[in-house]
């Protein structure tokens, strides 16, 4: 790993950059997690994880998931999972992406590279000369252009004051010579980067999950429609639309295909094993539960996790019923926080040394996007624009540029 630290450029050019497949540009924004996770470690110490150890791994996950090739190792181990007979693997994949379709890669690749810009923007300015700010992607500014239609649907809102309290948390726990004090500082900081991120990707996640539901019930028929009388019709809006929005049939269709795709099909990957969340979290080997369960003593910290879980540990640690669940989903995260802390295997390099060099070249391609001056009206805001060279296309998914929606935001105004 390079002993030079992660930077704003570094964040804004991986992020910006459109040129890579979805399942690379995952792999690079998890190296680039476990690059984060290494420099806060410098000043935070690792008897305790950080947010972006956990943040390197599930990014890892979304890149195996986002490899629908014809030797996927996620088709190839959801065929398992459904215990699809070998024969018919080809018919299985051939199915399973009409019914993902390319919306699923598109909008969990947008929301990853978002969410990464938004949170390791962060994590790189907190002992800069700007150690309060963090970069935005702002569809919903009155400063920025009109976003095409699938960034106001892929991003939902979240709470800023949660990256306040972030920020806040991690310098104080590099203040303190207390272990146990940093400890609980750092826990309180990866519970309020996760409330955030969690909700800034709810739709992305919603979209994933309820997508193969809507195709069969709302979009196939009308597919056939269209081509028929050569009249489009509004796929993305079907797709994107809230549940609550959806008749009769295709939501009772979304609630019983998430809960079974939770309690049977769906773990966070961890270096030791994968956690299956549709089951009661246990703790990994060489853990105690009683002492990560141990009475919170910062209050601070006790309040934001008390957002999500109690005391009561068989409650806390229970399997989710249904992923789509923010506060089900958070629940769950929090207690895999409390429980995985002192697990030091989460900072290690998520890949052989290969393609980790491979990963590193891949992190330095691309353009940074130039700050924008001369605009007094915006009160110190920065807005981000690319160099003349490249060529922006904002409104098309698969090569969406944020550079017209970027902002710098001070934690202080949240």
């Amino acid at each position: 790993m390079s002993d030079t630290p992660m930077t704003a450029d570094d964040v804004l050019r991986i992020a910006a950059y459109k040129d890579r497949s979805a399942a690379l540009e995952a792999m690079v924004i998890a190296y680039s997690y476990h690059r984060v996770a290494g420099d806060l470690a410098a000043r935070l110490g690792r008897a305790a994880n950080n947010w972006y150890c956990y943040a390197t791994w599930t990014s890892k996950a979304v890149g195996e998931s986002l490899d629908l090739g014809p030797k996927s190792p996620f088709i190839e181990d959801f065929g398992r999972r459904l215990r699809v007979p070998q024969r018919f693997r080809r018919l299985f994949r051939a199915g399973l992406l009409t019914l993902l379709g390319p919306s699923y890669q598109l909008g969990l690749a947008l929301a990853n590279r978002a969410i990464f810009l938004e949170t390791a923007s962060l994590a790189v300015n907190l002992w800069n000369d700007e150690p309060d700010r963090f970069l935005k992607v702002s569809p919903e500014s009155d400063l920025t252009p009109v976003p095409p239609e699938f960034l106001t649907d892929l991003l939902s809102p979240a709470d800023p004051r949660y990256l306040k309290d972030a920020a806040q948390l991690m310098v104080e726990a590099a203040k303190t010579e207390d272990p146990a004090a940093r400890a609980e500082l750092m826990f309180g900081a990866n519970i309020a980067l996760s409330a955030y991120e969690q909700a800034r990707a709810q739709a992305a996640l919603e979209l994933v999950l309820y997508r193969p539901v809507r195709w069969m019930t709302r979009v196939s028929w009308r597919s056939l429609r269209s081509l028929v009388t050569r009249k489009p019709f509004p796929r993305f809006k079907l797709y994107a639309a809230a549940h609550a929005d959806q008749p009769w049939l295709t939501r009772k269709l979304e609630d019983l295909w998430s809960s079974l795709y939770t309690r049977h099909l769906f773990a966070v990957a961890t270096p030791l094993s994968d956690v299956k969340v549709g089951r009661p979290l246990t703790a990994p080997a060489g853990v105690d539960m009683a002492k990560a369960w141990v009475p919170i003593q910062n209050e601070r910290v006790r309040k934001l996790a008390e957002e999500f879980i109690t005391e009561d540990q068989e409650a806390s640690t229970a399997g989710v019923t249904d992923w789509v669940s923010y506060p089900d989903r958070m629940r769950f995260i929090v207690s895999y926080f409390r429980v995985y802390q002192t697990v030091d295997a989460l900072y290690r390099v998520p890949f052989d040394q290969k393609i980790a060099d491979g990963l590193a070249e891949e992190m330095a391609r691309g353009l940074v996007p130039e700050a924008v001056s001369g605009m007094p009206a915006l009160r110190g805001t920065k807005f981000y624009a690319f160099p003349t060279e490249t060529d922006p296309d904002a409104y098309e998914m698969a090569h969406f540029d944020f550079e017209p929606f970027l902002e710098a935001i001070p934690l202080d105004d949240q």
